[in-house]
């Protein structure tokens, strides 16, 4: 509006009549308190603006707007009535001003220069502007030819692609909780390249998250990626503590839309976060590998949250799996070129991307269904797992139908179902069903693990025998003879594996510093050679808790075979 100097005899007359300062009426949406948003035009085309509550006078509003603009008087008196005027000409409807983006009452998505869908004339964007809208760079058909094209020759840089244009689309799917997939590999696969590409379609290619970073930094993350997908690069260079904090946060925080709540002390400074982006993560290590690092528990509740995908090794060519070269080092150049594309194009496709989520969001919940229909999970617990890889599939099946990317119409079935199948392969792993019946038939044997109580003493007369259970005032344990496993597991697998599993579940009791076995004192007598073993070094496990391994391990490993249960 244009102000006009009250009084032309006083100073302020000397400035022009068109004095570049706005006010608007705003509502926070994170608290719901009443502001004036100024926009004050500065040198060269910039502009800055002010956030003032609506209960300050127009002595405290004059004082903030003159702290970045010369346009008020500086007479108090003419500085006060030029902010009467500002008022004045403000419109009377009140907008939402928006800090964090995403969809707002199901009608309209916001943030930094981005308004979609409906009723976006209500809302005003009063938050910071993400590195990634400030350093977009080329256009979207380089990108859509440089970078997405590429994808299609790899199952896993098609899905991190399609995991990234699902963030707009979680919104509209009915699903419980959020949807957490981590590729889970060897170093040099081409794990880092998925989280580049991923973070292509909306910021440059390093804009990725990282593991290194707090619970609240975690969630405060999140939350500003609300309605796109929060992207988690390399966790095997978090810090064990880190590492602790971030795999509880995203499986009982961030998967359920929320972060970590604050008391009412530091509520004003730390808000409670909305949280609703689909998540991409990789790292060396599996979610129950971290689990175990990082002494948290792990069962089907968190590996149905926070779902592994294992990556191929390198030799097997890593994530590029769907090469159209078949010559030595194909892989590697698609790779190179891929980056070259991603450097060039970059940070420029959701605008256009939310225009199609939005024309279809309708069909999502149907295609999330087509795809459970497709795949048939075995029970509840897998069909819980296939809905949420089920919003990918609807996320591409709309993204090429649409045209949006340029891939074959039957790719994102292909890419998300091999990727379905290899995440339940991954909840298999580690011990087979012909493990786990050796294992409990051993147990259950008293010559191979016979029952010493609070023995201190065990004579071996049969050479079978691979350890045994003993009694202390903890309770009942099992001691496994590592060198005796093969006896036991014969032919079914290595022992290694076994070993392995047990582990990753946590349940065998640490030794000193980093080895594996515990020393009892138990001393071991071998009549046939004479041989006495003073303290032997066994495996420890409290035997409810290998009951429970062995019986959790054999569920759901076979639709034709029940579950193992130790008597």
């Amino acid at each position: 509006m244009a102000i006009k100097a009250p009084r032309p005899a006083r100073r302020a007359a000397a400035h022009p009549l068109g004095v570049p300062i706005s006010m608007i009426r705003i509502r926070k949406e994170i608290d719901q308190t009443l502001h004036y948003l100024v926009t004050v035009e500065l040198d060269r085309g910039r502009t800055e603006t002010l956030t003032i509550g609506q209960m300050s006078s127009p002595g405290q509003i004059a004082k903030e707007i003159g702290g970045v603009s010369e346009h008020l008087s500086r007479d108090p008196n003419v500085a006060k009535e030029q902010v009467a005027a500002l008022i004045a000409a403000a419109p009377n409807e009140t907008k939402t001003a928006v800090e964090y983006g995403g969809w707002k009452e199901r009608e309209a998505y916001i943030g930094p220069n981005l308004r979609r869908g409906r009723g976006w004339d209500r809302y005003v964007w009063s938050g910071t502007v993400s590195p990634g809208a400030i350093l977009a760079a080329g256009t979207f058909w380089g990108w859509r030819q440089e970078v997405a094209a590429l994808c299609a020759e790899s199952s896993y840089l098609a899905f991190a692609q399609l995991a990234a244009l699902a963030g707009p689309v979680l919104y509209w799917a009915d699903l419980p909780e959020g949807a957490v997939f981590h590729l889970a590999g060897k170093s040099s696969t081409g794990k880092t390249t998925t989280a580049r590409v991923a973070a292509s379609f909306d910021g440059p290619p390093d804009s990725h998250a990282n593991w290194h970073q707090s619970d609240r930094r975690t969630g405060e993350n999140a939350a500003i990626r609300c309605d796109r997908a929060y992207i988690l690069n390399a966790a095997e260079k978090a810090k064990r503590e880190d590492l602790r904090a971030i795999l509880s946060s995203i499986t009982h925080g961030l998967v359920e839309g929320g972060s970590k709540r604050y008391a009412a002390a530091v509520k004003a400074t730390l808000p409670d976060l909305r949280i609703r982006s689909p998540i991409l993560s990789n790292g060396n290590r599996s979610g129950a590998e971290m689990a175990r690092i990082a002494g948290l528990p792990w069962d089907e509740q968190e590996a149905a949250r926070f779902i592994t995908i294992p990556v191929p090794p390198r030799e097997e060519g890593g994530i590029v799996d769907r090469p159209k070269g078949l010559e030595p080092g194909y892989a590697a150049d698609l790779i190179a070129r891929l980056e070259v594309g991603m450097k060039r194009h970059h940070g420029r496709a959701l605008g256009r991307w939310l225009d199609h989520v939005w024309a279809h969001r309708g069909r999502v919940n149907g295609l999330i269904e087509e795809f459970v229909e497709t795949v048939q999970p075995a029970d509840a617990y897998h069909g819980r797992i296939a809905r949420k890889f089920g919003l990918i599939y609807a996320t591409g099946t709309i993204a090429v139908g649409t045209g949006f990317l340029p891939w074959k119409a039957d790719l994102p079935l292909s890419v998300v179902r091999r990727l379905y199948r290899r995440a339940l392969a991954a909840l298999q792993e580690g011990c087979p069903v012909e493990a786990l019946v050796a294992l409990r038939e051993a147990l259950l044997d008293p010559a191979v693990f016979p029952d010493i109580g609070a023995a201190k003493e065990l004579v071996l007369d049969d050479d079978r025998v691979a350890g045994f259970r003993f009694s202390r005032a903890e309770g009942e344990f099992v001691a496994i003879r590592q060198e005796k496993l093969s006896a036991v597991l014969g032919k079914t697998t290595e022992p290694a594996v076994l070993i392995g599993a047990l582990e990753e579940a946590g349940v065998i009791e640490g030794g000193h510093g980093a080895r594996r076995g515990k020393q009892l004192h138990v001393r071991l007598i071998s009549r046939a050679n004479r041989c006495i073993v003073t303290k032997p070094r066994c495996l420890v496990i409290r035997a409810d808790a290998l009951a429970a391994f062995v019986e959790a391990a054999g569920r759901g490993r076979r639709s034709d075979e029940d579950a193992i249960v130790v008597a």
